[in-house]
């Protein structure tokens, strides 16, 4: 890996870092940090719920379903 490779990961890394400072100096509760103040829409519960249940292993294990028993199982 060059150098502007392993800048671009530093900068990701101090990036993610500063959005994670920034939001936990909003939150003075716990629970407005692990509830966000039970100020979210259903729609935004659901997307997260949806994709931390969803990863990739599902995904390829998916297909693989899919070609060997047909789409239906893929379904």
């Amino acid at each position: 890996m060059s150098l502007l490779d392993w800048a671009v990961i530093l900068a990701y890394f101090v990036g993610v870092a500063g959005v994670a400072w920034w939001a936990s100096r909003r939150q003075d509760t716990a629970e407005k940090y692990f509830l966000a103040g039970r100020n979210v829409g259903w729609f935004a519960v659901g997307a997260s719920l949806f994709a931390s249940n969803i990863g990739s292993e599902h995904l390829v294990g998916l297909a693989g379903s899919g070609a060997k028993s047909g789409v239906a199982m893929a379904h």
